[in-house]
């Protein structure tokens, strides 16, 4: 007789987690919408944005994830390995980008705001997270 693997799958993998996180993400976006509506702008401006932003970030995620279902989530050595690799090529991108950023201020020839950098490198980490996992994915296994 054979014995069947036990599933090990805990919370944070499971689709009720997902479901839960698009609930919070519909209540966050429906409770920004309406401190932005009833509230005066100076009171209720940044509470309102806030909750508007990682509503639908939360609704995007979980939504496409849930649509997506789970079958693109299986991992093996090979894929966290490539996909280790590419985060710390992003983070490494990043440091430079910032080694520039700070030599550019210091000579004078740009000095951006804290929230033009702050969104540059967000972008930055993502997309070139992104980028170079699809690279390596690509090119095959890393060593």
């Amino acid at each position: 007789m054979v014995a069947m693997k036990k599933d090990n799958r805990g919370l944070f993998k499971t689709r009720t987690w997902l479901v839960w996180m698009f609930l919070a993400g519909l209540f966050m976006l429906s409770a920004g919408i309406v401190g932005m509506s009833l509230l005066s702008p100076s009171a209720g401006g940044t509470f309102s944005s806030a909750f508007i932003s990682i509503g639908a970030v939360l609704i995007v995620f979980s939504g496409l994830k849930l649509w997506r279902g789970e079958g693109d989530s299986l991992q093996d050595e090979r894929t966290r390995k490539i996909g280790a690799h590419g985060l710390s090529w992003s983070w490494f991108l990043t440091f430079i980008v910032l080694f520039v950023v700070f030599w550019a201020d210091y000579l004078g020839v740009w000095s951006p705001d804290a929230a033009t950098l702050s969104v540059l490198l967000i972008l930055l980490m993502g997309i070139s997270a992104r980028a170079f996992q699809i690279y390596l994915f690509r090119r095959g296994d890393v060593d």
